[in-house]
């Protein structure tokens, strides 16, 4: 069932919060943006304004890209081939960003949210492109035939890492999808947010309580914080934390190799794990941080 998670032993977690160490740090990044994306070698970003940006690391800071766009998703990249960039307009609209002609393509369809990963199951599968649309359904793009094939089921949020997808649906029913037998298996647990990283995959239920899959036991619940946003990427797994009224919007790094979180100084309403380029963040006025340790 399983393609690439690396399925954990079964334990119950009561992990401890850390202080960091001074050097780690988020650091301010030119430019003004309220979601920013990262894949391997790609950040990307959209405005208040829809507009997009892309990261120049050369002259660090964004570069706007003619378009506009409300989401965008990055990932998929290695040492052989760029992060695929794709993203969603306001009126759900998808684009596809082109490398030669340096402009974003629309592709025929309508999503509210789509994601982007590698893939490695076929030669029309290069990367692993998702999404869901406004009625639930679900939908994975096809490069041989440059169109997004409907895939049965019904999912309110699907997310792809290291080549596997999951999903959740309207009633927070968690579901793997089976390359094999091109089904959904539905996972024990609930959850309204998932998020798939390097080797494991992680989520967050209706109340912000994160959780983390650990083989036969299901999703067992890790540190004692809520949550407002869990991503998981290769450049780990962090969360923005809400412990407070108003909301004090956190920022902890969760270390599965130890079962602890650290507590990294910053104040961020939107977070990005990338898979080499790495951890992005951007906080209420629109102020952009890049992670530094």
């Amino acid at each position: 069932m399983n393609r690439r998670i690396v399925l954990l032993a079964a334990s119950v977690s009561c992990w401890a919060v850390v202080v960091p160490a001074s050097a780690q740090q988020f650091v301010s990044v030119i430019g003004t943006l309220t979601q920013v994306a990262a894949g391997r070698q790609e950040v990307w970003g959209v405005n208040a304004s829809q507009q997009v940006f892309r990261y120049n690391a050369t002259q660090g800071n964004f570069i706007l890209v003619a378009g506009t766009l409300k989401q965008v998703a990055v990932g998929g990249g290695n040492l052989r081939q760029n992060d695929a960039i794709w993203g969603l307009n306001a009126g759900s609209e998808i684009f596809q960003y082109n490398f030669s002609s340096g402009k974003l393509i629309q592709v025929l369809g309508e999503l509210t949210q789509i994601t982007v990963g590698d893939g490695d199951t076929d030669s029309c599968h290069i990367f692993e492109v998702w999404g869901v649309n406004a009625n639930q359904e679900v939908f994975r793009f096809n490069e041989c035939t440059q169109a997004f094939d409907n895939i049965p089921g019904s999912l309110t949020q699907v997310s792809t890492g290291n080549g596997d997808v999951w999903g959740v649906n309207v009633n927070g029913q968690i579901f793997q999808y089976n390359f094999i037998t091109a089904t959904w298996v539905q996972i024990p647990g609930t959850l309204k947010q998932i998020t798939v990283g390097v080797n494991d995959v992680w989520g967050l239920d209706a109340a912000g309580n994160a959780y983390r899959y650990q083989g036969s036991a299901g999703f067992v619940q890790t540190v004692a914080a809520r949550f407002i946003q869990l991503v998981a990427g290769g450049n780990g797994v962090w969360g923005i934390v809400t412990t407070a009224t108003p909301p004090y919007t956190g920022i902890l790094r969760l270390d599965p190799n130890v079962e602890g979180a650290v507590a990294v100084p910053g104040v961020l309403t939107q977070i990005a794990s990338g898979y080499g380029a790495g951890v992005w963040g951007v906080n209420s006025a629109g102020a952009v941080f890049s992670f530094i340790h």
